[in-house]
């Protein structure tokens, strides 16, 4: 999940550190999903911001929702 979490944000601003704070999985009829609660510095201004990811569980590999 965290290398996921990684290859979004490489396509925004560069992030100096990040932690997962939260997760949470949800099953719904087979379907497995996921939010995962993110705090993150931005590195050039060390703005601090809150995100939250969605991920779906397919054929045992967690992807991000966009």
């Amino acid at each position: 999940m965290l290398r996921y979490f990684a290859r979004v944000q490489g396509a925004q601003l560069k992030v100096r550190s990040y932690e997962i704070t939260g997760v949470n999985v949800s099953n719904y009829n087979g379907r497995v999903t996921a939010t995962a609660h993110i705090e993150a510095v931005q590195e050039v201004t060390g703005a601090q911001f809150s995100q939250v990811m969605t991920l779906v569980k397919e054929n045992g590999e967690w992807r991000v929702c966009q």
